[in-house]
């Protein structure tokens, strides 16, 4: 029913997809910075699901309704971008108050926030229906073997996402005591959600030229 022939390479590939620097890592680097490292966890976690979320909907054909409207796409471009907008444009406002981004998202805040970036992210939705049929094997059922891979590659990124957040908010932990200091890690975070929004609007903009 489920092929683990093909795991072992698989799990390498998840892997290096997963040390390589993208989009995810430098959301959990704002995150570490603007939130710390309680808001890393539960923001890495977030970011899982939204993994887990993809899988099935792979599994389930989604594939087959992104080529037959691939408009799609670009909403998930034009509502990323939006979301990721209005996070640096909190986490400058909280500089210009004097208070940490953290301090604005606590709990349960920090996990959607995860989930909703990675959701939004059509790079994810690409990757998922370019990468997983690749590892299909022999396996008898493909929505099985498409979740127990998800279940794997999601796995294998909370555990890089978690630590690169735990990192991040080591630094921010030491440096927040500091009223100037916390501006700054603001600032640092908004700066790099500015980035990540400004990459998706670029990219929107090519999809919609090519069109």
């Amino acid at each position: 029913m489920i092929d683990v022939a093909v795991l072992p390479l698989f799990l390498l590939a998840s892997l290096l997809i997963c040390l390589a620097p993208g989009t995810d890592m430098a959301y959990m680097l704002a995150v570490g910075i603007g939130g710390g490292r309680a808001a890393a966890l539960r923001a890495s976690a977030g970011v899982a699901l939204g993994v887990l979320v993809y899988s099935v909907a792979v599994a389930a054909g989604t594939g087959a309704l992104v080529r037959a409207f691939p408009w799609t796409l670009n909403l998930l471009r034009l509502v990323g971008f939006g979301y990721l907008a209005w996070l640096a444009v909190q986490s400058f406002l909280d500089a210009r108050r004097g208070a940490a981004f953290g301090a604005a998202a606590r709990d349960g805040a920090w996990f959607r926030q995860g989930l909703v970036v990675n959701l939004t992210n059509p790079k994810m939705a690409l990757f998922f229906l370019a990468f997983l049929p690749q590892f299909l094997g022999s396996a008898g059922s493909s929505a099985a073997q498409f979740i127990l891979l998800g279940l794997c590659f999601m796995v294998i990124g909370y555990v890089v996402d978690t630590a690169v957040g735990l990192l991040a908010g080591t630094l921010q932990r030491r440096l927040a005591q500091n009223s100037s200091s916390a501006r700054l890690l603001s600032v640092l975070a908004g700066i790099v959600y500015a980035c990540l929004a400004a990459v998706v609007a670029w990219e929107l903009v090519t999809a919609l030229a090519e069109r």
